[in-house]
């Protein structure tokens, strides 16, 4: 059956956005993956888990949470796989009671940089809760500088949020934490749920950013592959490198099968397809 103008116009634009992805993504020397994704896989099998991230051509990974039994032997099991470790994540209070401890597992690993990535809904209840986060950023991101690190916050879809008053914690976070100090790994997903676009965000905000998380948003409102969503990752990834971001981590939040979707999606952003 031919298509009909509408089908073909329809599908013209999609080819036209794989394309589009594709060839921005083709100026990402490195694909990262936050290990998040594939959190089973490496609690069953954390070398093999690792050296197939590695075949899938993957060159960059994020820890979070699982280090391997030793985290030397980790560093060796990454150099011997081609694989760098650019950026680990280290819940808030570790960070703000245990620095130094959190510091040296980073420096071991190589990564430069630590990042919080998330804060109990405890903890966040107020404008004066977000001041005393900004005030603890800020004295970790020094603290952080003094071991050659930067600490990066990750966002969910709550720093968008209005608190009373009107106020929102991210912009809280942009105009509290000192710049020299305190830099962001944006989540992409989680800032789309947030009602924000995320190109136009990294754009406003050349300065901050220098981590991303890419992460497409299904139909549903589901985490899903890259190119499987509504994201549009040619805008994305041009806005991030537009803006200074470093390192570009592909992560999906939950996968029936974490490995295929990986696969899934470094392929969209290597060759969009």
């Amino acid at each position: 059956m031919p298509l009909s103008r509408r089908d073909f116009l329809t599908s013209t634009a999609a080819a036209t956005a794989m394309t589009a992805a594709a060839a921005k993504a083709a100026e990402l020397q490195r694909i990262g993956l936050q290990l998040y994704t594939v959190r089973d896989p490496l609690k069953s099998d954390f070398e093999s888990t690792l050296r197939s991230v590695a075949l899938l051509g993957y060159r960059e990974v994020e820890f979070a949470g699982i280090l391997g039994p030793d985290v030397r032997q980790t560093r060796e099991l990454l150099r011997g796989l081609d694989l760098t470790a650019p950026s680990l994540h280290i819940d808030y209070v570790s960070l703000r009671n245990n620095p130094q401890t959190s510091f040296d597992t980073a420096i071991v690993l190589g990564a430069r940089f630590v990042v919080c990535p998330w804060l109990d809904q405890s903890q966040r209840q107020t404008v004066d809760d977000w001041k005393r986060i900004c005030e603890d950023l800020n004295t970790i991101g020094e603290l952080a500088t003094h071991s050659g690190l930067i600490l990066a916050y990750h966002n969910h879809d709550f720093e968008f949020a209005d608190l009373a008053g009107g106020a929102r914690p991210y912009d809280l976070l942009l105009s509290r934490t000192d710049e020299r100090f305190v830099k962001f790994e944006l989540d992409v997903y989680w800032a789309k749920k947030g009602n924000v676009d995320p190109a136009s965000f990294l754009r406003a905000h050349p300065s901050r950013f220098r981590l991303v998380h890419l992460k497409d948003v299904a139909k549903d409102g589901s985490t899903t592959e890259i190119g499987n969503g509504t994201l549009d990752f040619g805008q994305i990834i041009d806005a991030s490198l537009q803006s200074g971001v470093q390192h570009f981590f592909v992560e999906q939040d939950y996968s029936p099968d974490p490995m295929r979707s990986i696969a899934a999606s470094i392929a969209y952003l290597r060759h969009g397809r």
